[in-house]
């Protein structure tokens, strides 16, 4: 299977981006207000028992914890700056290291959103949008990423315009201007990334697809879809990806995430991802992961998580990769498994 999706080019402008930009009116810009400054953050710990097949051991995580600091302000009627500096930290080694995240400066009105800086693309908010298990162990990240088959980026120096919602439809582009360090002056190794949302009711449909263009695998890309639905207590969706470019070949991956609220404190999760090469079966890796969450209060979740992959022969899929703080290494063929317990506090 290929993806037949072309571009006709990936060269997209500010202009391009934004017409819309030109009606702007600043003739009402509020010369006295204020900006808002808002301070947020996740700290998320586990402890878990990695094995990755062979050996095992207990470890303690921190699982994309950050620090985010958002800023909002209105300039005119129709045109107010938006501003986030996200750093990740680590609570677990005691590194001074901090970690780049979502980070921008935008502004936004009745005609969009449009951010400059370095952001998640549309088709890695895809997968974020079904997963039941984000940064924890068993996320669907360890299965959709392999090798160069990585389109769970945040692109450098990115151009990234939301629209307005129309008729239940949602549309977001994004551009990267250059995924290598320092300046460009012909844009070699630039990306695309999009995607369109349909969301009415209980169910929410979202396709995208993304272009890469790295020094060694220049023609690298992909198609994403999902839909979900929730009813009541339940949540379901199903995943598809489609990837091409790389030198394994074409691979393709299926996922199917559930949970169900048992009450107001308690849920159950569960969710399954398969992934196969469509040259050989000795890629193909299959990841189980089921957990229950506890909800503390509005900001505090603690939930107890068990994963185990299956791998063929020459596959390497983890358990414990993606945003999860520790990561094994997953030798060919085997089996890693994992239990974790956590504590994740959002405020």
């Amino acid at each position: 299977m290929s993806i037949t999706t072309s571009i006709t080019t990936k060269r997209v402008t500010l202009a391009s981006l934004l017409p819309a930009l030109t009606f702007c009116s600043f003739a009402a810009i509020a010369q006295d207000s204020e900006p808002k400054i808002g301070l947020y953050g996740r700290l998320h710990v586990s402890a878990d028992y990695l094995n990755d097949g062979s050996d095992g051991g207990l470890n303690v995580s921190s699982n994309s914890s950050r620090l985010g600091l958002t800023l909002d302000y209105k300039v005119a009627d129709n045109l107010t700056l938006i501003g986030q500096i996200e750093r990740g930290i680590d609570l677990s080694e005691g590194s001074s290291t901090i970690t780049a995240r979502n980070t921008f400066l935008g502004v936004k009105g009745d005609w969009g959103t449009l951010r400059a800086g370095y952001y998640d693309t549309p088709v890695k908010r895809i997968i974020n949008a079904v997963e039941q298990f984000r940064d924890q162990i068993g996320e669907g990240r360890n299965i959709s990423r392999s090798g160069e088959m990585h389109f769970d980026k945040r692109f450098k120096s990115g151009l990234h315009y939301t629209t307005p919602t129309w008729q239940n439809l949602t549309l977001m582009v994004h551009y990267g201007t250059h995924e290598l360090t320092g300046a460009t002056v012909d844009n070699e190794h630039d990306a695309v990334s999009s995607s369109l949302t349909y969301q009415r009711g209980e169910w929410t449909a979202l396709i995208g697809y993304e272009s890469q263009s790295r020094p060694t695998e220049p023609n690298l890309e992909a198609m994403r879809a999902a839909l979900i639905r929730k009813s009541g207590a339940w949540s379901h969706a199903l995943f598809y990806q489609h990837a091409d470019g790389m030198a394994t070949g074409s691979q393709e991956v299926f996922g199917f995430t559930t949970s169900y609220a048992l009450n107001s404190e308690y849920s159950l999760k569960g969710q399954v991802f398969h992934r196969t090469a469509d040259e050989t079966g000795e890629l193909d890796s299959t990841m189980i992961t089921v957990g229950i969450d506890r909800k503390l209060n509005a900001k505090v979740n603690a939930y107890l998580t068990f994963s185990h992959t299956d791998n063929a022969v020459l596959s390497t899929a983890n358990v414990s990769a993606g945003g999860h703080g520790k990561t094994m290494t997953i030798e060919p063929g085997q089996d890693p498994f994992a239990v974790a317990v956590g504590l994740r506090w959002n405020f």
